[in-house]
């Protein structure tokens, strides 16, 4: 029998920790948490919301370009050097980000902070876990999640408060010397597969090796027809409506101020959502475990639906309290958006799973980097917020159209 040592049993966990930070550092950080600073941007540019939320789209489509490159680059090259190399022009990037005084140098920063996310980012974290664990490796992948949750929960106060306190320039400067303290050792840990340091996957010793070789058969016109078909037409539709309804929260922070709440209130939005998360992930995975998508995906979309007319009810009466409650629904939302998805892929698409899933994956990826634009459009040109959240109860009615019909009449 062969002999564990310490640090076999340690260092996967080591490495869970490593790769959570750095996709919280640069992906999250800059996608998630990038929302608090839009409100101040706007003012600092001297620009419109579409605009500069434009930024979403840029970052979207850098690192949507560089995901097809990445499982080449780190069989080339060392992970810790490719880390580290994002990490390094990372943070120098967002260093400069706290001195741009026009719209097109956020744009330009905005692709190389995509492609430095792309680096260290979800797909990175899931290749890197994949290959670090045999065993256990759906805990493996919640506890990379759950790392990310934490950071969220963390410094989405802290930003908010510095944001008011030292304004978003200063907040920026601070960020880009957290990246690079915490970065650097995170991007030295970091191997793509145990044997690199020589050691072996998690769990070796109790997974004997499995014959997993299975006939891929690379057929157009199935795909054709794949592409043409109810299934995949109703999950394409889903997906394409619960990205632009998840991402309405990205707007929080700015709709707080506009009605007159305070960039305090729409700070502790965001903080509601991320704190809630570690009781609603949970509960969703075993709900949705428990009774199927069938049953539980609808009970959960129409909680996710109680968001809009909430924030409608806070807009008219200009009450918080409404807008504050109303985060635990868009938290729900962005539940739907990961793990719902998937479910409703999963058991709409049957067989055709595997092609359906990435295919639609990528364009919904790409249709996707217009959401926080196109959503900002809306408010821009009928200057009344609640335009925009009867836009998301419009597309939450569509979904559960689509589950119903899906479940009911199309279910392979």
């Amino acid at each position: 029998m062969t002999k564990i040592t310490k640090l076999q049993k340690t260092y996967p966990w080591i490495i869970i920790i490593a790769s959570g930070l750095l996709m919280s550092l640069l992906e999250y950080t800059y996608t998630l948490l990038f929302s608090l600073f839009l409100n101040p941007l706007v003012h600092s540019l001297n620009s419109r919301m579409s605009i500069v939320s434009l930024y979403y789209t840029l970052i979207s489509f850098s690192i949507a370009a560089m995901l097809p490159l990445i499982n080449k680059i780190i069989a080339k090259i060392s992970l810790s050097k490719i880390t580290l190399t994002a990490i390094v022009v990372g943070s120098l990037s967002i260093w400069y980000f706290s001195h741009i005084t026009q719209v097109w140098e956020l744009y330009i920063l905005a692709v190389i902070v995509g492609i430095c996310s792309a680096t260290c980012g979800t797909v990175v974290q899931g290749i890197v876990l994949n290959n670090w664990f045999v065993s256990r490796k759906n805990l493996a992948f919640k506890m990379g999640s759950f790392v990310s949750t934490i950071y969220l929960l963390i410094m989405t106060p802290v930003l908010t408060y510095l944001i008011s306190i030292a304004g978003w320039r200063q907040t920026m400067f601070m960020l880009s010397w957290l990246t690079l303290i915490l970065g650097i050792p995170c991007s030295l840990i970091m191997k793509a597969k145990p044997q690199d340091v020589g050691l072996k996957p998690y769990g070796f010793d109790k997974c004997s090796k499995r014959n997993t070789n299975s006939k891929t058969v690379n057929n157009s016109k199935r795909l054709k027809k794949l592409w043409l078909s109810q299934p995949f037409i109703l999950t394409l539709i889903f997906f394409i409506a619960i990205t632009f309804a998840s991402n309405m929260n990205q707007l929080f922070p700015t709709y707080a101020v506009k009605v007159g709440f305070g960039a305090a209130i729409g700070g502790l939005m965001e903080t509601i959502m991320t704190g809630i998360d570690i009781l609603v992930t949970p509960v969703f995975a075993i709900t949705t475990e428990k009774f199927g998508g069938a049953k539980s995906l609808p009970v959960w979309l129409f909680l996710g639906l109680c968001t809009f007319p909430l924030l409608i009810l806070a807009t008219v009466k200009h009450e918080p309290i409404f807008a504050l409650v109303s985060a635990i629904g868009a938290d729900i939302l962005t539940d739907i958006y990961g793990p719902g998805e998937q479910i409703f892929a999963k058991d709409i698409l049957g067989k055709d799973f595997a092609a359906g899933y990435s295919c639609i994956n990528s364009i919904t990826y790409l249709v996707g980097a217009f959401a926080v634009p196109a959503v900002s459009l809306v408010y821009e040109l009928s200057l009344n917020w609640n335009m925009v959240f009867i836009l998301g109860i419009i597309l939450l009615i569509i979904m559960l159209s689509v589950l119903f019909w899906g479940y009911h009449k199309v279910r392979i």
